[in-house]
């Protein structure tokens, strides 16, 4: 009996410090994709991250998910560049945008919308407490803002609600690249974020405002590298879906009725987020259930 003990004890032991090194290698893991010769995108576990080049400094937007990948980012983007980070840019508030920002120098120039900084500080508090603290956005803006730097026009712009009500988008103007943060998955489910401002019914006409903008290549908030008709493609399935709420609401189907009965079909080869391999319920039904909840009132106002 007690060696059957201490070889369980051992397997465990096995078993949770093969867990640990997977864990510890996915957060530390980066991939780098060349966008332009001052302009990297980089994923990893969490949200799509964009490094440019300036000649007065580094500038990064999004942090992903954990402190260390901030470490990671900050270094790796001063090595891509030659020069330290010295600005850092949140597309919106969610912890796998933002909670890799105390991996950043303290002092660093970090910004978002009004809105983004609200939500930090309210839905997402906890984490910001303590030294976290400042590394929390300390330049804000509502609708736009214009940023000349080393050579580089950056031009930030809250297009409308979608993801949530305080969403940004980064257009490089010498790159001919904007980030879209998560007012784009590309070929992913979206979360939808009802609670802080979130709509599928406004969605679309967020896009339309944001194609106005002069761009060529796109970085999503998550998939790959993309270009205009990677929005126009999301922008269908977007649509589709508001129909769905319609539909559902003007004849009183219930959740599973919606599930069951939407036609939905621009989601043609959409896959769920992974976090560590596994899938964190970003999926279809997902999306038709916070489609009904919005069109029927199903949901709370987190402010």
């Amino acid at each position: 009996m007690l060696k059957w003990l201490v070889r369980v004890v051992v397997l465990v032991a096995v078993i949770a410090a093969g867990v640990g090194t997977y864990a510890y290698l996915e957060i530390r893991s980066l991939e780098t994709v060349p966008v332009t010769e001052d302009l990297t995108m980089v994923k990893g576990l969490g949200g799509n991250v964009a490094v440019l080049r300036t000649d007065e400094g580094t500038v990064v937007v999004d942090s992903m998910t954990f402190q260390m990948q901030g470490e990671r980012i900050s270094a790796l983007a001063e090595e891509l560049t030659g020069k330290p980070v010295v600005m850092l840019i949140n597309t919106h508030y969610h912890l796998d945008h933002t909670h890799g920002n105390p991996g950043f120098a303290a002092g660093t120039r970090v910004v978002a919308t009004e809105k983004t900084l609200h939500y930090l500080k309210t839905i997402d508090g906890a984490a910001w407490e303590g030294d976290a603290a400042a590394l929390l956005p300390n330049e804000t803006f509502a609708d736009a803002m214009d940023i000349e730097m080393g050579g580089k026009t950056i031009r930030l712009y809250h297009p409308g609600r979608g993801h949530t009500d305080g969403d940004l988008v980064v257009l490089f103007v010498d790159e001919d690249t904007i980030h879209m943060g998560d007012l784009l998955f590309h070929k992913h489910y979206p979360n939808i974020d009802l609670e802080a401002g979130g709509t599928i019914v406004e969605w679309s006409a967020t896009l339309d405002e944001t194609k106005k903008l002069p761009f060529t290549n796109v970085i999503p908030g998550h998939g790959e590298l993309t270009d205009r008709g990677g929005i126009d493609q999301y922008q269908v399935f977007i649509e589709q879906l508001a129909e769905v709420g319609r539909t559902a609401a003007a004849n009183g189907w219930t959740k599973e009725e919606t599930i069951e009965k939407a036609d939905l079909t621009a989601d043609a080869g959409y896959e769920e987020i992974a976090f560590f391999g596994l899938p964190i319920g970003l999926d279809r039904e997902f999306v038709l259930t916070r489609t009904w909840e919005e069109a029927t009132g199903n949901f709370e106002r987190a402010d």
